[in-house]
């Protein structure tokens, strides 16, 4: 146990069968045998059904607070105080149904107090937070939103506070229940939304494209949302100036989901996302790479889009050298951007810059190893636009293999 000396031995009853560190919050399930809250709500939230060391069938998944046992456990701490050993707080009382209700009456009148209480009610624990979750917080708190978005639209202070707290503390029941979800689909809410995502502090952006992510999950909120005003703008801006990687990620899921829209193709384009995309590109981890390569070869299936990747100069080695270097979806989207442009270039002048920064070599590699039949074809494709070109650049004598990270 963490601060306690080597010289000290925990009794084994005093342990959580499951993480066998010394219990801070003992519990019994109807089996009878008791463990640590955190490490026994972990065990049914991953979809156990069973007690983990009798391997029983629970008939009820409700815990029991095992208060004899906690006291045991912090006299015994109490008794090893010299030894290094802290006495273990005695756990707060799970939320009251009845005192959830009443705070969520107080939050519909508009109490602003009540939801930053109800905030701090979900992080005290996560069976607080799956209590709030599974009630109508988010039909109430998402009201709310609604109600006061107009008024923060016209720089009502408390409104904007008020709008503020909401989205944070939906953030933390998600997911959003449909009818919570509707509220936010008015044309003022979702103005709201946008302008937290643009002039909001840090947690009210993140907060902000948090719930555009949810929103944007579902196909019937995504052309009210594919159409607002300066919403691309914001999410273009939290990739120039990350906030963190969730966001980051987020913000990539929703500018796709937007993208796949013809109708919106062109406006993304022509906000500038293409080079940005290109230079996350360069220092990318996997994850955002393979994000960011999906936004790109949708983006590519436009003239514009292709345009604004042509005339940026990183655009063709950086995606030359993602392929094989990234995973297989990252070398299946490079492809695939690469044929976008390539085939569309009326002068070669892609063709010629493809091979110069070495994409032959990884075109043969990636039909040899192996791939998707639709990678497989493009890559054949683009190898045969190359033939007209081959005068123009000189071939590498051999053929190293030290760039692939893993066969297809």
């Amino acid at each position: 146990m963490k601060g306690i000396d080597v010289e000290v031995t925990v009794p084994s009853y005093l342990r959580c069968p499951i993480s066998l560190e010394l219990m801070r919050d003992p519990v019994t399930l109807c089996t009878g045998l008791t463990y640590d809250r955190h490490s026994i709500e972990t065990w049914l939230d991953a979809g156990n059904n069973v007690c983990p060391v009798t391997n029983q069938i629970l008939h009820t998944q409700d815990t029991i607070p095992n208060h004899t046992l906690r006291r045991i456990i912090q006299d015994w701490c109490v008794a090893n105080t010299g030894r290094g050993v802290h006495r273990i707080p005695t756990p707060k009382a799970p939320l009251d149904p009845a005192h959830l209700n009443a705070t969520l009456a107080q939050i519909a009148s508009g109490e602003k107090e009540y939801i930053g209480k109800l905030k701090r009610l979900g992080r005290e624990s996560n069976r607080n937070k799956k209590c709030i979750a599974s009630s109508n917080a988010s039909s109430v708190l998402a009201s709310l939103f609604a109600k006061h978005s107009a008024q923060a639209l016209n720089r009502s202070q408390q409104s904007v506070e008020i709008c503020e707290e909401a989205l944070g503390a939906l953030t933390m029941i998600l997911p959003l229940t449909s009818q919570a979800l509707d509220s936010l689909a008015s044309s003022d809410a979702i103005a709201c939304i946008v302008c937290n995502l643009q002039e909001g502090n840090l947690e009210a952006r993140n907060s902000a494209v948090t719930i555009l992510r949810e929103m944007v999950s579902k196909d019937k909120y995504r052309d009210m949302i594919g159409k607002r005003g300066g919403l691309v703008e914001g999410l273009l801006q939290l990739l120039r100036e990350p906030i963190c990687p969730a966001a980051t990620k987020s913000s990539l899921f929703i500018i796709y989901n937007i993208a796949v829209r013809q109708r919106y193709r062109n406006r993304v384009a022509e906000a500038g996302a293409v080079p940005l995309l290109v230079e996350m590109l360069v220092d990318g981890d996997r994850s955002i790479c393979e994000r960011a390569l999906l936004v790109l070869d949708t983006l590519c299936c436009c003239t514009e889009g292709r345009a604004a990747a042509s005339a940026h100069a990183l655009t063709l080695p950086v995606i030359v050298k993602k392929m094989l270097r990234v995973s297989e979806s990252a070398t299946e989207l490079a492809v695939s951007v690469l044929l976008s442009i390539c085939q569309n270039s009326c002068d070669g002048k892609a063709v010629r810059e493809a091979l110069h920064a070495g994409a032959f070599n990884k075109l043969l590699l990636v039909v040899q190893l192996g791939c998707s039949e639709e990678t497989r074809d493009k890559s054949i494709k683009l190898l045969k636009l190359t033939k007209a070109y081959t005068n123009d650049w000189e071939c590498a004598e051999t053929l190293h293999l030290h760039h692939v990270k893993r066969s297809f």
